[in-house]
């Protein structure tokens, strides 16, 4: 039996935070990032007092969270106040003024604001996926399992390739960039790990993975597993370089720790999904150089193209398999046509930036299981 599996950072389906929308991290994309990363973790603060409610005070101006109306500087995010209230604007003054003294007072967070996907950059997602023509697809950046539905039925089943089975599991990323499943076999299970948390040296607690890595267990002929690790690792687009590395550092890690409880060398296992990060990179080491029995499907002599992923030139996107899976290995190959870069290939369909299916590549294998 032939088994295709694939992973493809397909950035979001259907809608997509506007601020996302500007080419890359680029130079305005880049601070109101690091301020709404600022703000978050502000927020978070037990007490909003002193420098911390100054600041606070300081970006809800900065980017008009106080107007009742929307501007050039308010579109990329908003304050959502579910129960009671962050700050309050006093009757004849125009500024806010903070109404919450801490975390415990209110309950909300900051949203990035979405906008509907380019509708030939959706279809070119589609061609893409098609192309690829995956028995399991891990699929980086979608919405929501209702979307994998939607996407499915408009699409995908039009182009003659529908997926029967599908599953997403709401991770930890507050954009609705999430990690999700196609299928054409059944999927007895997923075990997500949101909830995997380090303590970091200030004694707080926080979540290892940037958005979660599920476990799916899919059941193929002759009623045997095939597990795959889905993942987006933490980017490098905003926030220190140094805490961005370690953090990506400690999701390798712990992504080897949960490979444990498997025989590679017997189970069907893959890693897929978008690591942001090269392969020789210090961060990747602990998943790309120290897990013995797990292989990159790129590194294999089936393939000999070039090695890039991502619209930056530099390859981030992996499909890491277990020995079990690598011993039946029989093609590898990447797909790059749904994206506008230099003179790559691409679809005819695909004229600009704003049509392309994505900035990423799909990587995909093919297994005689």
């Amino acid at each position: 039996m032939k088994l295709r599996l694939a992973t493809y950072n397909a950035n979001n389906l259907f809608q997509r935070a506007r601020l996302l929308e500007l080419e890359g991290f680029s130079a305005q994309a880049r601070p109101v990032l690091n301020d709404v990363a600022a703000l978050s973790a502000l927020l978070e603060s037990d007490s909003y007092a002193g420098a911390t409610g100054r600041e606070i005070v300081k970006l809800l101006v900065r980017y008009d969270q106080h107007l009742r109306k929307d501007t050039d500087k308010n579109q990329w995010f908003t304050i959502n106040q579910a129960r009671g209230k962050l700050f309050k604007v006093p009757k004849g003054q125009s500024q806010p003024v903070l109404a919450a003294r801490g975390r415990a007072d209110w309950l909300g967070w900051v949203d990035l604001k979405r906008v509907t996907t380019n509708e030939a950059a959706t279809r070119n997602t589609a061609r893409v996926i098609q192309a690829v023509n995956a028995d399991v697809l891990c699929l980086v950046e979608v919405e929501d399992r209702v979307t994998l539905e939607r996407f499915n039925a408009d699409l995908l089943k039009p182009l003659g390739i529908p997926y029967p089975h599908n599953l997403l599991v709401d991770g930890n990323d507050e954009r609705g960039i999430d990690i999700g499943l196609y299928s054409r076999f059944p999927i007895r299970a997923v075990h997500p790990h949101m909830h995997d948390r380090y303590t970091a040296a200030n004694g707080r607690s926080f979540p290892v993975f940037s958005r979660d890595c599920p476990e799916y267990e899919v059941v193929i002929s002759g009623g045997r597993s095939l597990w795959l690790l889905g993942n987006h690792f933490k980017s490098k687009g905003y926030g220190s370089p140094v805490d961005n590395d370690r953090k990506r550092r400690r999701q390798a890690e712990r992504v080897r720790e949960l490979l444990g409880r498997f025989d590679l060398k017997r189970d069907l296992v893959a890693v897929a999904g978008d690591f942001n990060d090269t392969p020789d990179s210090a961060p990747l080491k602990p998943l790309l150089q120290d897990t013995p029995g797990l292989h990159d499907v790129m590194r294999s002599p089936l393939y000999s193209g070039p090695q890039w992923t991502y619209s930056g030139g530099s390859r981030i996107d992996y499909l890491l398999v277990s020995t079990a899976l690598h011993q039946r290995l029989r093609a590898v190959g990447v797909e790059r046509r749904g994206m506008f870069k230099g003179n790559n290939p691409r679809f005819p369909e695909v004229t600009s930036p704003a049509t392309q299916a994505s900035d990423h590549a799909a990587v995909w294998a093919e297994f005689d299981v």
